[in-house]
């Protein structure tokens, strides 16, 4: 019987070791750039990683598109994940709509 409770015991710890494992948050992607031309971009990858960079990104243009009802990602893109290359003229685009 005292071995029955030695192994269960051990058991639980190990279950309950793997339990509080399996809440700990993954650490957040990080952004493909080195080389930032944005300070928005720089400043949300160092925040967040990729996850940040992207909530940046959405609410820039939804504020953006006050001004240019058109704009989408792809105006300024030349492709989106996982690289999100720029279009020849997607900075110049940023910038001309108040993009830092």
């Amino acid at each position: 019987m005292k071995k029955f409770s030695m192994i269960l015991a051990l058991g639980l710890v190990v279950l309950g070791a793997g339990m509080a494992m399996a809440d700990a948050p993954a650490a957040p992607a990080p952004c493909n750039r080195t080389k930032f031309e944005t300070k928005m971009t720089e400043e949300a990858c160092k925040k967040g990683g990729q996850e940040e960079a992207k909530k940046a990104w959405k609410a820039w243009v939804s504020e953006a598109k006050a001004k240019d009802p058109a704009l989408a990602c792809k105006a300024c893109h030349a492709n989106m994940a996982p690289k999100f290359d720029l279009t020849p003229d997607g900075l110049k685009k940023f910038k001309d709509l108040g993009g830092k």
